[in-house]
């Protein structure tokens, strides 16, 4: 390991953010991903949603390559086509989606250990989809 190495191993990572998502990117966004997309429903102008918005920059940035964060204003949604699906009863809520399909919802204030033991299961359900036999 050179010098430089190891100085990107300890020196702080570039922020990740999470991707704002709309009512047209939203599905495209699930579906077109190799990898778990992490999505948080959030309403402005709430302190319980932007704490788990920093907390989700931050799951965003560690995990980059491994997960997909996104951000979802739920005010945007005047039809229900993104509420009603997804079940949201709740702000803020997380939910962690393999392709189009949710896997795992955590409602209010999530910390980022729950948000990773979730991320990781989602992540064991991809491996044994392509790795049947593990």
């Amino acid at each position: 390991m050179s010098f430089f190495d190891v100085l990107k191993s300890i020196l702080p990572h570039e922020k990740v953010y999470p991707v704002e998502l709309s009512n047209e990117t939203f599905y495209p966004s699930l579906k077109n991903s190799t990898v778990p997309v992490i999505v948080d429903f959030y309403v402005e102008k709430s302190q319980p949603c932007s704490m788990v918005y920093s907390t989700l920059t931050k799951f965003a940035t560690d995990f980059k390559g491994r997960a997909r964060v996104g951000a979802f204003n739920l005010a945007q949604d005047t039809e229900g086509k993104i509420i009603v699906p997804c079940k949201i009863k709740a702000v803020p809520t997380i939910g962690i989606f393999i392709k189009d399909e949710p896997v795992e919802m955590l409602e209010g204030v999530t910390g980022y250990l729950m948000i990773q033991e979730a991320f990781e299961k989602a992540e064991e359900r991809i491996n044994k989809k392509k790795n049947p036999k593990q």
